[in-house]
């Protein structure tokens, strides 16, 4: 199954500038072809848009439709009958654009790192062999992290990056000291390393944001904690640095 796009915000302002210009042409008496034709070659795009798919799928059928008339004519108007049905066909889709359009939530995040790799999400901020070491979940974590930071719910973010800075610490302690720790609560892989290196000064160099992490996590988990951009982003950076730091390189 093909994956579908979804609009950035400057790419749904581009689509509502092109159907203006064909509302602006279906009010003219005299409708040319290749001003028509224009607006069609970027609406075309919308077939690998999700949701607004008909919308490039249905202008594919009238470009076949129209072209076989008037691309061998030059700059020939259209008849009125294909007036009509142009007119008809905006009408429909604007009217469901308008109904879906319902639903979607448009966001200015209040954020400290960079915008389009947030957008990317995790793998945007790590190399391939990195990002290869994660599970799937870690995965889910730090782009649920990233998705909360665009949507500026700061709390969510950083809730979601400590609980997976302690999957991460989880497999770096059994791989490194070889002991199971089982299943564990929120918290316990935390003070479990620091009970295994109580001297800062003597820690692997893995674990330099140890006490950060431990002190971020007991902070959220006060039922009246609330994050801000600052924290939520820091904490988010601090275990991207995590992960690079835990990269498991092959034995």
């Amino acid at each position: 199954m093909t994956q579908r796009k979804v609009l950035q915000p400057h790419e749904l302002l581009l689509t509502g500038e092109w159907f203006q210009r064909l509302r602006d042409l279906t009010v003219l008496s005299s409708i040319n072809w290749v001003d028509v034709e224009l607006c069609f070659r970027y609406l075309l795009l919308l077939k690998d848009v999700q949701h607004l798919e008909f919308i490039g799928e249905e202008t594919q059928d009238l470009l076949d439709q129209f072209g076989k008339t008037y691309s061998s004519q030059g700059s020939k108007s259209l008849d009125p009958l294909d007036q009509d049905t142009l007119r008809s066909s905006l009408e429909r889709w604007e009217g469901r654009l308008k109904e879906i359009s319902r639903e979607w939530i448009l966001s200015y995040p209040d954020s400290h790192i960079d915008v389009s790799k947030l957008l990317q999400g995790p793998k945007a901020f790590l190399s391939n062999e990195e990002f290869s070491m994660l599970e799937p979940l870690e995965i889910h974590g730090l782009s649920e992290a990233a998705s909360s930071l665009l949507f500026n719910n700061f709390t969510s973010a950083e809730f979601m990056a400590l609980r997976t800075s302690e999957s991460l610490l989880k497999k770096w302690y059994e791989k490194k000291i070889g002991k199971k720790l089982g299943r564990t609560t929120w918290g316990q892989v935390l003070e479990k390393l620091n009970e295994e290196y109580p001297n800062e000064k003597e820690r692997p160099k893995e674990l330099l944001l140890l006490d950060y992490l431990r002190e971020r996590r007991n902070e959220i988990a006060h039922p009246e904690a609330v994050s801000n951009s600052i924290q939520a982003s820091t904490t988010f950076l601090n275990v991207i640095s995590l992960c690079q730091a835990l990269y498991f390189k092959p034995d």
